[in-house]
């Protein structure tokens, strides 16, 4: 990943630099994991969940992402689902069905720069 790259993911949120902590400093991983993020089914199972009032498999959902997402440096989305998963865990789902619209529009804005991110490498480096 190059400094053009990780300026772009920083100037939209993205902290790549603890991201590569977690990841021991390797790029390759983060790029790995950053560029599958958008096809982990992990969302879809939530945002699923909470339609369908499957209250346990919301928590679940909302708690796997949590990791995830402090682990690909998504600090606001992490910040949303972190919230949103406490309020789950502590029996307040009304509170956390109400963050669904701020989890998915972060979720989508997420995507969006990940997309971006994606074809920028491909087109300069001919790879992702």
């Amino acid at each position: 990943m190059d400094d053009k790259c990780r300026s772009f993911l920083k100037e939209n949120g993205i902290n790549a630099d603890a991201a590569l902590e977690f990841m021991m400093g390797s790029e390759r991983m983060f790029e790995k994991y950053l560029y599958r993020f958008t096809e982990d089914p992990t969302f879809s199972e939530l945002f699923s969940s909470i339609k369908e009032q499957r209250r346990e498999e919301a928590r679940i959902a909302a708690h796997s992402l949590k990791s995830i997402t402090a682990t690909l440096g998504f600090t606001e989305l992490n910040r949303l689902v972190k919230a949103q998963e406490l309020a789950f865990k502590e029996g307040r789902w009304d509170d956390g069905v109400a963050m669904e619209p701020d989890v998915q529009a972060e979720y989508q804005r997420i995507c969006k720069i990940i997309e971006q991110a994606k074809e920028n490498s491909q087109k300069y480096s001919g790879f992702a």
